[in-house]
């Protein structure tokens, strides 16, 4: 049992744990991640806090459920909360759920704002040709 247990403190090590969470931090780069701007209230350790933040969505796709981390002030406690969770995005604002950590692990909600997309020409599949000016020179009557 002692083999296992050294076995396994070998893989637990901070070097692996950042590794996991570069891998999932990749994740959404494979997508079409969007920011969000918002304000959010969490719940935990007999407490109520609010704060202002800044969300990473998975997706940008609106009327979708997406991943989400983000980075929120809490105002009452003054302290910073990393947070991951999942949330709706709507056409320019989200509301979502999210477990923090500030020292102690807690669970928020969170609703805000979107960062406004720039749509390219061939995102929507609306792809028109383009005239041919020389099309009718070819041709002699």
């Amino acid at each position: 049992m002692q083999r296992r247990a050294k076995y396994l403190s070998r893989y637990t090590t901070p070097t692996g744990a950042a590794c996991a969470a570069l891998i999932i931090a990749a994740a959404p780069v494979q997508a079409d991640p969007t920011i969000g701007f918002g304000l959010s209230i969490s719940y935990g350790q007999q407490r109520v806090d609010t704060g202002v933040g800044v969300r990473v969505f998975s997706d940008n796709e609106r009327d979708s459920n997406v991943a989400s981390v983000g980075l929120d002030y809490m105002l009452v406690s003054q302290s910073w909360r990393a947070t991951i969770g999942a949330a709706h995005l709507y056409d320019d604002t989200y509301i979502g759920l999210d477990l923090g950590f500030d020292g102690n692990f807690d669970f928020g909600v969170s609703a805000g704002w979107l960062k406004e997309q720039n749509v390219r020409a061939g995102a929507l599949g609306d792809i028109r040709p383009l005239p041919d000016e020389n099309l009718g020179e070819g041709i002699k009557q």
